[in-house]
């Protein structure tokens, strides 16, 4: 169950001139629940790519106008609803290029949307940089692990514990009380401290804090908690592709076999380096920093 936070109070101290214009007049629990609405539209869109998807669909996803609906996803996504589409079924031919299916370019022309392969192609290496041919050449490797030492810093963070799953709702409350007090999106590292999980506790019930680090936010940002990083070292794996972490225990099998270390008993946590607010799950990017002895 996702729990709403009671202290979630409207924020007035800062100008809010350089937000969208639909958040200029919100609190934050507004904020944050229309900030869950878009992103219920990018999942609509991820689960359904090989359908077709009309705006006026998706702006009742959102509950609003279909005008308003473009103007403001636009805004927060930084692409249009539709060239959404273009680009996620490029990168889902991507990865079926990156699995070996051994699909032709044709095919994945018209599955992607392109009347012909060579559309397909330009298209291709406009968004991905390499042209389909050229991947179908490189092999994928297995994520490295490295070691390194955190220093203890102080975040900024709202506090969740329920059943994960697909829940973001503490990080887009998170983002909702530092948009509101016009933090620039460059100040905003996204951090996650699993404080407590089951055996899978990317998708099981968790305790967790959804931070943000306190010194380039330029001071405190009333109603978010005031915490710790924890220090230490750490074998840090970059997961890509998905938010769909390996369990644990699997982390822990890869950590030892590219290392000498063991977990030992502290929070895991988790540093997003998504550009986009509303990236999809097959180009999600975040770093599981896992303690080690």
């Amino acid at each position: 169950m996702i729990r709403l936070r009671a202290n979630a109070r409207p924020i007035a101290e800062a100008p809010l001139l350089a937000l969208p214009r639909f958040a200029a007049t919100m609190n934050v629990e507004v904020f944050t629940r229309r900030l869950a609405r878009l992103r219920l539209v990018a999942r609509h869109i991820d689960k359904h790519l090989s359908s077709q998807l009309r705006l006026d669909e998706l702006a009742d996803i959102a509950h609003m106008s279909r005008f308003h609906f473009e103007r403001v996803f636009k805004a927060y996504a930084g692409e249009s609803p539709l060239g959404r589409v273009r680009r996620l079924r490029l990168l889902a031919a991507r990865r079926r290029i990156e699995e070996g299916t051994g699909e032709s370019l044709l095919q994945l022309a018209l599955d992607s949307g392109y009347a012909s392969a060579e559309a397909f192609s330009r298209a291709f290496r406009a968004v991905h940089g390499i042209s389909p041919s050229q991947l179908q050449q490189q092999t994928r490797q297995m994520p490295a692990v490295r070691i390194v030492k955190l220093q203890g810093q102080e975040i900024q963070y709202v506090p969740f514990e329920g059943v994960l799953d697909d829940a973001l709702h503490p990080f887009e409350e998170l983002r909702a009380y530092a948009m509101l007090r016009e933090i620039p999106r460059e100040r905003r590292k996204g951090w996650s401290v699993l404080l407590e999980g089951g055996r899978d506790a990317w998708r099981g019930h968790a305790r967790l804090q959804a931070g943000l680090m306190s010194a380039p936010l330029g001071g405190h940002i009333p109603g978010l908690e005031v915490g710790h990083l924890p220090d230490g070292e750490y074998a840090v794996i970059r997961i890509a592709a998905s938010m769909d972490t390996p369990p644990i225990e699997h982390l822990a099998e890869v950590v030892g076999r590219q290392t000498d270390r063991s977990l030992r008993s502290a929070p895991i946590l988790r540093c997003f380096h998504n550009s986009t607010y509303l990236p999809a799950e097959s180009e999600r990017c975040f770093d599981v920093y896992l303690p080690v002895a």
